[in-house]
């Protein structure tokens, strides 16, 4: 760590050294354009990086940012008032240009011009082992700049005219993703600059100013509730009281969007914060975290992991301190948090300082964190807006009355609404939860409506029919779509949808507006009446639609990460409202009606509620009845293999789990069987390629001799005797051999 690249202590007359060395700025940059030359502290080694972010620019001088090589020791340098006056060793990139010794030796370098270069943006070099010279732009290599080049060379930065601030970085592909997509951006708009200058009057006067806390308004908010402080990031915004923060323009740029709490956080108390929008063009998103920088005197950073002192974040999955990594794999990944899902922080009166991602505790992060921290966020890539959310609204994790459990995890979240993006003749009602077309007998389509967030695994969106019409054929429309409903251009129907959309349609399934498949379910969408319910659902890729309670089984593969429900009220659907979801209760009925189990339950008496739910299903299965029935698919489509399905939760020792044979078909040979497997089903790529047969399990994760199935005392028999009502258990032993009881019906 102490070989770390900074910056030689012997500089131009003009800079000021901090950060240990890692930032250099020219002062006096107003009266001033040069004598801001920096060396590295050490000789570059072979194929080593020396990289640097340019964090701050004035609009005053001509010029800017000058980087190159050079054989002269800082220790015995006398430094020019720019490196370009050097006569001997030194190879400088210039504008587009390559100086070497002061005499221009290329005039067209690269695909950057160093002039041109925002604040934000990097610039490396690195001499390889073959003795070429490289520069990097952004991450991106432009090319063999020098040949032959001096085994010996410091970099050197000039901090030249407009170029006024630097800091030596590490390489972080995330962040030069990002910048290559920012400049791909200016890139487009710069094309369509003469098209975006025809902007009409009237679309000026239809844009509203997002109302932004003044400090003047620091008087009227409650001195107790956290809320955000309203100076932040150069990008950001925060807005509602204080209690919101976003980046408008995120479209444009991924970065300065840090924004801190008004006040010090108190022992034990959980700041949190609900992600509402995202942008999926920038890699990375939220970082969360503390400090001890007061907001009214912190230098805004472009991202808060870049802060030397004070500070504690956690990016990614890992956790940072003063912009060093110290945890690299600590908890769930925050880049994949979707629209919905909470990230917040507590430091607790010990000092220790723990995350919570959707109410649970990700574990100690750090210790001997002071007590005087501010909450911080990072709306950084991805993530373009959150809100703080109160304890009260899902419970400290510190208290006895919170809601967040293992089976309860998004309790807290907000409940399915309709977003309030529609289509033209729909209206949304109830708080959100009606949607209607109220001239239904004028107008047939333009009534597209959407969840107000993505779909979460096995979570399931239903309306009820409550208002039909016999004016137009046609009736409802159900299914999910990748498009966010606040980017995409409402056609007059959904089955015109493009971006990942999946409609059911009569008893079509229609994919980016083509028919994939007919007869999907056994009955017509376009012949429910009123007081029918229909819904869908996510499981791992599998789309599954419901029709009256009834899972009607995988219809899709989308592997697209956020999915929002879709409905059109179309033809004879004039009104449906979303269907209130039930509480997860383990029904039983997966229970033996002759096990002791099957006793009366109650909520008083939890230990006898069935404990097992089916959850990991091949593709010719249905579930129903709270995930506790499993049933293979009957219509003309559906095959006789791909009927594999697996317990919820591993067996533990001693434990029993029972099915019941609730239906059979005496027309086919063969039957059922029976076992247990040690096949990792938490794995995500398992679960998406589940196999036709038991006999095609992988080998590596499920050995045959434990898929055997075993009954009064034999080693393997197949169950091809038993009748409808007949009840099998297993049971792990501490021999780890199987044990099956079997009843009669």
């Amino acid at each position: 760590m102490n070989d770390r690249l900074r910056f030689h202590t012997r500089c131009g007359s003009l800079v000021k050294l901090s950060s240990n060395s890692r930032t250099a700025e020219r002062r006096r940059p107003l009266d001033e354009f040069n004598n801001g030359v920096v060396m590295t502290h050490r000789p570059l080694r072979d194929n080593e990086l020396f990289e640097i972010r340019i964090d701050k620019l004035v609009d005053k001088w001509s010029g800017s940012i000058e980087v190159g090589v050079t054989t002269h020791n800082p220790a015995a340098l006398h430094f020019p008032a720019t490196m370009t006056n050097m006569r001997s060793g030194t190879i400088m990139m210039s504008g587009c240009g390559i100086l070497t010794n002061g005499k221009g030796t290329r005039r067209e370098y690269g695909e950057f011009n160093l002039d041109e270069l925002r604040e934000g943006d990097r610039v490396g070099m690195m001499r390889k082992s073959n003795g070429n010279l490289h520069y990097f732009i952004n991450g991106r290599d432009q090319g063999c700049a020098a040949t032959k080049v001096a085994q010996i060379l410091w970099g050197v930065i000039d901090l030249y005219g407009m170029t006024i601030k630097v800091t030596i970085v590490d390489r972080d592909e995330r962040e030069q993703q990002n910048l290559v997509t920012r400049r791909n951006n200016i890139a487009a708009q710069n094309s369509n600059a003469a098209a975006a200058g025809n902007v009409t009057h009237e679309t000026i006067s239809n844009l509203t100013e997002t109302p932004v806390v003044t400090a003047l308004d620091l008087e009227s908010l409650p001195t107790d509730r956290l809320t955000f402080h309203p100076i932040c990031g150069s990008h950001a915004t925060v807005t509602h009281s204080g209690r919101t923060a976003l980046r408008p323009n995120a479209s444009d740029d991924f970065n300065n969007g840090v924004v801190l709490t008004r006040r010090p956080l108190r022992p034990n108390e959980l700041f949190q914060v609900r992600l509402e929008r995202v942008v999926s063009k920038w890699a990375g998103s939220i970082e969360m975290g503390v400090t001890t920088h007061i907001p009214t005197e912190l230098e805004f950073p472009f991202t808060m992991t870049n802060v030397r002192s004070g500070t504690w974040m956690m990016t990614g999955n890992g956790v940072m301190q003063n912009g060093t990594t110290v945890i690299e794999q600590y908890g769930q990944n925050l880049d994949r948090l979707q629209v919905g899902d909470r990230v917040g922080v507590v430091r607790k009166d010990d000092g220790v300082l723990h995350f919570y991602v959707n109410g649970m505790d990700q574990g100690p992060a750090a210790t001997g964190v002071p007590e005087k921290v501010y909450g911080v966020i990072d709306l950084y890539g991805q993530a373009a807006q959150a809100s703080i959310v109160d304890t009260s609204e899902c419970g400290s994790p510190d208290t006895g009355n919170s809601t967040i459990s293992n089976t309860t995890l998004y309790s807290s979240e907000p409940r399915l609404r309709f977003h309030q993006v529609h289509g033209r003749n729909a209206r949304i009602s109830n708080g959100g939860f009606t949607a209607s077309r109220p001239k239904a007998l004028a107008e047939f389509n333009g009534s597209i409506v959407f969840s107000n967030r993505p779909l979460r695994q096995r979570e399931l969106f239903e309306v009820v029919l409550e208002n039909m019409i016999d004016h137009w054929t046609g009736s409802i429309e159900i299914g999910v779509t990748g498009a966010r409903p606040d980017e995409v251009i409402l056609p007059s129907t959904a089955t015109d949808l493009s971006n990942d959309t999946l409609m059911l349609s009569g008893s079509s399934l229609i994919y980016n507006g083509a028919i994939v498949r007919n007869g999907l379910i056994p009955f017509d969408l376009d012949t429910l009446g009123t007081g029918a319910k229909i819904g869908v659902m996510r499981n791992g890729d599998s789309i599954h639609f419901v029709i009256d309670g009834v899972d009607q089984g995988p219809a899709y593969e989308l592997r697209t990460p956020n999915l929002y429900a879709v409905i059109d009220l179309y033809g004879q659907c004039a009104q449906v409202s979303i269907v209130a979801p039930q509480l997860d209760i383990r029904a039983p009925y997966a229970t033996s009606e002759n096990s002791q189990s099957l006793q009366a339950t109650s909520v008083i008496q939890p230990a006898l509620e069935a404990k097992h739910r089916w959850s990991c299903i091949s593709g010719n299965i249905s579930l129903s009845q709270n995930w506790t029935m499993v049933n293979r698919c009957v219509n003309s489509a559906a095959a006789l293999s791909h009927g594999l399905a697996f317990s919820e939760h591993p067996l533990v020792v001693g434990e029993q789990f029972e099915i019941k044979i609730t239906e059979i078909n005496q027309m086919y040979a063969g039957c059922l069987k029976f076992g247990v497997t040690d096949l990792n089903l938490a794995d995500e790529h398992v679960r998406k390629n589940i196999p036709s047969t038991i006999k095609r399990i992988p080998a590596n994760v499920c050995t045959f001799r434990a898929m055997k199935y075993v009954t009064m005392g034999h080693s393997s028999i197949d169950l091809l005797l038993p009748l409808s009502g007949f009840v099998l258990g297993i049971v792990l032993r501490w021999i780890s051999h199987q044990h099956v009881p079997s009843y009669p019906p």
